[in-house]
């Protein structure tokens, strides 16, 4: 018997070890998970956030006005904003805009949290036009009313790569959106509620101000501050947000002190609205309320922003004699064909064309963006295909001797041919694409129709009417991307299969071999510096063995040159420089410059020119610091036909782009200045460093605007992935990559090319630090446990803003991973950091990942 028990004990002592050892494993796992993940989950109880977008609005006029006394009150002329965030919240002095300056890039940067894909307000694909036209909200309303479209077009293009927006970290029946760049779902009774509200005030009210003209622009954003008043006093909204564009717009045309503090004051007193119906709400201690703008305004009181006509030099001999396509209009006060917001495109004509004279709708040879103010981009079109449309027409001529008629027909098949193999590749991959195209097409279509056409009151809540309209909206889009790209492809396929055996040019019909309306593909920095705007001043010109002699057959442009050195003769504003362009800028492929020595580059490098002898490369590497930058000053950069890039480098010294080396701002001594800018320096030290300055962070800036960014969500070669979807995938790559432009133009300070209107009282676009200075507060209830009275200095730039949202309501693992729920819906790593200094509890684990690779939670 006790040799039993003895055993028996011997047993339950194994037992409980075993027991011990699950329940010790269970509490190191647990403590473990805790580490991980209870560091976000229990950063105070963030359970709402209300975030107010203010459009354009810079930290530095909110702060100088807060601090302004009031002569009547004796209070802040900004009360609401000096109680709710100066003295209840958190605010960041030196928050900045990653890109440039610009609405839509700078709002999809807040929105995502992910490097930039959208790269302009307006964006042309190269192949077809199709035009992405992220600010008209008129045809996104009409479309809507149809049934065609669900999202504004900035939102479908993320979506269609995969970059979900902040909003869609929240269930459709958790979150309240306003009206904005990124807007999903239409909100119909919005407009017709702004429109009782404005006709039910009083008679004589409404008499008096239709004498002087009825104020209805205002009606609209009054209905979103009072329904957004009125949804706070729903518990089940866990994000809510409301956009407003008062500062921009009152900066754009008034750089006056008055102007800018009234349109303040506005604000302030929507901040006192919305700050007193959170107190009211049911989960007023659990909400943070954040106020955030995407840029500020380069708006100087007794400096006019002056404006320079790019179209105008563009269409002119000396520029090209160029038709000249645009999304806006050119002065479009006085245009009535511009209120016309269903023109997708708008072509300005020139009697200078070189070769193209009555043919601007069919051929324009220029794109341009001039939207932004402080910016333009321009897409010219590939300059091989100017020349070898010049040849067929000169060829297409009876009385053309044989002698240059051979030269012609030889020059036309080199010319062709030098491109056969890239075009052809670029053909052969697009008729892929476009089958996998068309087998998506009819799988949507079957899908559509499958579609519910009713729903109940429930699943009208949960969104399910707008998930089926995607689905036809989808469908939509590729059914008319299938049609232009296809007119694309059978005209290329045409023009390739000439060859000198069946080429009878005066049979051809040009439009059969020569896209109507396409740009073909981006030009090289060879082409640019040669770029071929039409034939010479006496024809076609033979050399003396026969040959077509082509630098006198065809007339040239150096657009480096020409941009760099255009210069106004009557500028009237003293310290307002006389030369309109400041820099140009565009990607260079890091497989180019060869001559480098330096090891792991990215893809892409950036090009700034400022002039011959000023210019600089840009370089980019991921490594184990994460992604970090190298600025080498050069001078003379040049590609000869082959491909082959040259460039000689050059000592630091004043004058560069971005003026670094001179600035008084920047943060490095002036005896290590030299050393410490030859050398390699994450994006995080060159912040650091260089956000004082007048550039800011354009450095940075130049290479989120101008690189290709990955598409985490995109793969081309995921394990398991169908033969169907890859192409499909890499369709969608191929459209990204189809608006990219040729040159970024960045103007001189109080510069812009707005042609449209040129806003006089400031703009907005370029890299200086007055545009990209943007504001971000934030202020919370008892429960949230979030700063009170804190100013953080430190910089930030706009890949924070995201990834601090989710920390502070528990929806991170760590700082850049989110949790499993977010993951299922498309969330992955964010390459931005955290804003420690205002999160609630500042002993937190600090792993910070900045690379932005994509990984599981």
């Amino acid at each position: 018997m006790s040799c039993f028990l003895r055993a028996r004990s011997l047993h339950l002592c194994s037992e409980a070890r075993v027991l011990l050892f699950h329940r010790t494993l269970s509490c190191v796992v647990f403590s473990i998970l805790t580490l991980i993940v209870l560091p976000f989950t229990s950063l105070g109880q963030v359970k709402r956030v209300v975030i107010f977008k203010c459009d354009g609005l810079p930290p530095v006029a909110v702060d100088r006005f807060v601090r302004e006394r009031d002569p009547r009150t004796g209070k802040s002329q900004l009360p609401w904003f000096d109680h709710v965030f100066y003295q209840g919240g958190a605010r960041l002095s030196n928050f900045y805009v990653r890109g440039m300056s610009l609405s839509g890039p700078s709002w999809s940067l807040l929105e995502t949290g992910q490097h930039l894909k959208i790269k302009g307000n307006v964006e042309f694909d190269r192949y077809t036009q199709r035009t992405y036209d992220y600010l008209n909200f008129i045809p996104f309303v009409v479309n809507t009313t149809r049934g065609a479209r669900v999202d504004m077009p900035a939102a479908e293009v993320l979506d269609s790569i995969g970059d979900p927006l902040l909003i869609d970290a929240y269930a459709h029946d958790e979150r309240h959106i306003s009206f904005s760049l990124f807007q999903r779902g239409p909100r119909f009774i919005t407009y017709q509620k702004s429109m009782e509200n404005f006709f039910k005030r009083p008679a004589r009210e409404l008499f008096d101000e239709w004498t002087m003209g009825l104020g209805m622009r205002e009606a609209l954003p009054e209905q979103l501050v009072r329904e957004l008043i009125e949804k706070l006093q729903d518990p089940n909204l866990k994000y809510l947000d409301l956009s407003l564009t008062d500062f921009d717009h009152a900066a754009h045309h008034n750089n006056d002190r008055e102007t800018h503090l009234l349109a303040l004051k506005h604000i302030d007193n929507i901040v006192g609205q919305i700050w007193t119906a959170i107190q009211k709400s049911p989960v007023a201690d659990e909400t943070a309320f954040i106020i955030v703008s995407d840029h500020g305004v380069n708006t100087t009181e007794g400096v006019y922003s002056q404006g320079y006509n790019l179209v105008k030099l563009l269409g002119s001999s000396a520029g090209g004699g160029h038709h000249v396509v645009t999304k806006r209009r050119l002065l479009l006060d006085y245009a009535i064909k511009g209120m016309n917001p269903f023109i997708s495109l708008i072509t300005t004509t020139t009697r200078d064309s070189q070769y193209l004279q009555k043919q601007s709708t069919d051929y324009p040879t220029v794109m341009l963006d001039f939207d932004g103010n402080e910016r333009a981009s321009i897409h010219l079109r590939n300059s091989d295909l100017n020349q070898l449309h010049i040849l067929l027409q000169q060829l297409a001529r009876r009385d053309l001797s044989e002698p240059l008629r051979k030269a012609a027909t030889n020059t036309f098949f080199q010319t062709l041919n030098a491109n056969r193999p890239s075009w052809q590749k670029s053909l052969g991959e697009m008729n892929e694409e476009l089958g996998a195209l068309r087998r998506s097409i009819e799988q949507q279509r079957v899908l559509w129709e499958a579609q519910p056409k009713k729903f109940t009151k429930e699943e009208l809540a949960q969104g399910r009417d707008d998930e089926s309209k995607r689905v036809y909206a989808q469908l939509n889009r590729w059914l008319n991307a299938e049609k232009q790209y296809s007119t694309f492809v059978t005209v290329m396929t045409n023009l390739l299969a000439l060859h000198p055996e069946n080429f009878e040019p005066e049979k051809l019909k040009i439009e059969e071999v020569i896209a109507k309306r396409a740009m073909g593909d981006r030009n090289t920095i060879h082409q640019l510096q040669n770029y071929v705007v039409g034939p010479g001043p006496s024809g076609l010109v033979l050399n003396g063995d026969g040959s077509l002699n082509l630098e006198s057959s065809f007339r040239r442009i150096n657009y480096f040159s020409l941009l760099n050195q255009v210069a106004v003769r009557n500028n009237v504003q003293r310290g307002v420089s006389n030369r309109p362009i400041d820099i140009i800028a565009l990607r260079v492929p890091s497989h180019l410059l060869t001559q480098l020595n330096e090891p792991n580059l990215s893809s892409d490098a950036v090009w700034v020119y400022g002039g011959p002898d000023r210019q600089a490369l840009i370089l980019a590497r991921n490594d184990e610091r994460g992604l970090s930058f190298r600025y080498l000053p050069i001078r003379g950069l040049t590609q000869d036909i082959s491909g082959k890039v040259t460039f000689e480098q050059i000592s630091w010294q004043s004058g560069l782009p971005l003026k670094i080396f001179e600035d008084d701002q920047f943060a490095i001594p002036v005896e290590h200045r030299a050393r410490w800018l030859s050398e390699w320096h994450t994006d995080l030290e060159w912040l650091t460093a260089l956000h004082r300055t007048k550039y800011s962070n354009g450095l940075i800036g130049l290479h989120e605007e101008l690189a290709q960014h990955p598409f985490t969500r995109l793969p081309l070669n995921a394990p398991g992935l169908s033969r169907n979807d890859m192409l499909m995938r890499r369709f969608t790559h191929r459209q990204r990559e189809l608006v990219e432009t040729d040159m970024l133009l960045v103007a001189n300070d109080h510069w812009n090319f707005d042609v449209r209107g040129f806003n006089p009282g400031g703009n907005h676009g370029s890299f200086f630090r007055v545009s990209t200075h943007s504001t971000f507060m934030i202020a919370g209830g008892r429960k949230t446990n979030l700063p009170k009275g804190v100013e953080v200095e430190a910089p930030y730039d706009s890949l924070s803003f995201v990834p601090t949202v989710l920390a502070i309501t528990g929806k991170l693992y760590d700082d850049s991973n989110p949790i499993p729920v977010l993951w299922q819906k498309g969330f992955r790593r964010f390459p931005g950091r955290v804003i420690y200094e205002i999160l609630p509890e500042k002993n937190l684990p600090r792993n910070i990942v900045v690379t932005g690779e994509a990984g599981t939670p």
